[in-house]
Parts: structure tokens; C-alpha cells; sequence
């Protein structure tokens, strides 16, 4: 009665020059009232993931993308990255990277992050490494908060529209697009304002 489950792809949220022994994912946990009305309903994946505690065994192997992605080589070649959500993962391994760098005293640009969430009180993912980023100038940060009233940026496209000037003068500069999230609805209204 129940089809195969098919393979679940996670992208890492860390970087291996920081962490060569560690591979950190960032995971939105599916769970909500079932549908019947009784009990409710739990990813079967993200449940898995959820209910591990340290020193579980997880069988998973790590896939190589098609077209690869991955931040560009030269440290001091900007990027502009735009995200929504859990789409925020491949983005901190990035700005991880770049914040060793730094660190390490290479040169390093200041990158764009364009990142959609529905309300930083409730979904903002990793504010604490995003601040310290933004503090040492590795990131620029530009907000979308769809559920938050009165805020001025409801989704990514309109941040990326309302910054356009530094946009243009990034892409100027060299720097690539990545954009990773929901491919239905954000990828398009991001091309269609590109």
C-alpha cells in the first residue's frame, strides 16, 4: 500500500576547513495535526532526524551537486546569496568559510545575503553566527520577514529590489548569484526581479 520512500537531500550547513571531521544540516522538522483529525502528522525523515541523540549512527552519504555548488575560489570575489528558510544552509557553510578566512587574515569581500523568513522571533535561523558575520564584515545582510506587520521587505525579491543599486554594482564586481530555497514560487519571483 505504501510506495518506497524516496532518498531525502540535505545540504551542509558547515564548512570543512572549519570542521574537517563534522558535517552540520540544517533541518526544518515537518510536523502538524493530521489531516484525519486525530493525532498528528510527523515528516518521517525530519522525525528521524529529530528523535537522534548524540552517539546515534546515521546511514547517509554525502552527493556531489549538478552544477556544483560552492562558494567561489577567490576569497575576496564577492557573492550575492539569496534564501528563504531552510535554503539559509549551503549559505552559512559559505559565510562560515569566509569568516575562517578572515580570520586567517586572507583578504575577503563583503558578500550579499538576501534571507526570507516568516518572522525573526520565530523561524530566524542562526542570528548569533549571522551577527558575528556581519560584525566582521563578511556578510551584508538584507531582511524578508513575511509575517511580521508593518515590516518593508515581505519576501527576498523585494530586499533584492530595494537594494538594487549595491546589487548592480556587486554583479559588476564579478560576483555570482546562488539561490537556494522554495524553486516553485522564490526562484522564479527572484529571476523575474533579477
Amino acid at each position: 500500500l505504501c510506495p518506497p520512500l524516496r532518498a531525502r537531500f540535505y545540504s551542509i550547513s558547515s564548512s570543512a576547513l572549519v570542521r574537517p571531521d563534522q558535517v552540520r544540516l540544517t533541518v526544518g522538522t515537518v510536523q502538524a495535526p493530521a489531516w484525519s483529525g486525530k493525532g498528528e502528522y510527523r515528516g518521517v525523515a525530519t522525525g528521524f532526524l529529530k528523535d537522534l541523540q548524540e552517539g546515534d549512527e546515521v546511514l547517509a552519504y554525502v552527493r556531489q551537486p549538478s552544477p556544483a555548488f560552492a562558494p567561489v575560489a577567490d576569497p575576496a570575489q564577492p557573492m550575492i546569496l539569496i534564501a528563504a528558510g531552510t535554503g539559509l544552509a549551503p549559505f552559512r557553510a559559505f559565510l562560515e568559510e569566509r569568516a575562517r578566512q578572515a580570520g586567517d587574515n586572507e583578504t575577503i569581500a563583503t558578500n550579499l545575503l538576501f534571507l526570507g523568513c516568516r518572522h525573526p522571533a520565530h523561524d530566524q535561523l542562526y542570528p548569533a553566527d549571522l551577527e558575528q558575520w556581519r560584525r566582521q564584515e563578511v556578510v551584508a545582510i538584507h531582511s524578508a520577514y513575511s509575517a511580521l506587520a508593518g515590516y518593508p521587505h515581505q519576501y527576498v525579491q523585494d530586499a533584492l529590489w530595494a537594494a538594487r543599486d549595491m546589487v548592480w554594482q556587486t554583479l559588476e564586481a564579478g560576483a555570482p548569484v546562488y539561490v537556494c530555497g522554495d524553486g516553485a514560487q522564490m526562484a522564479p519571483a527572484v529571476r523575474d526581479c533579477l
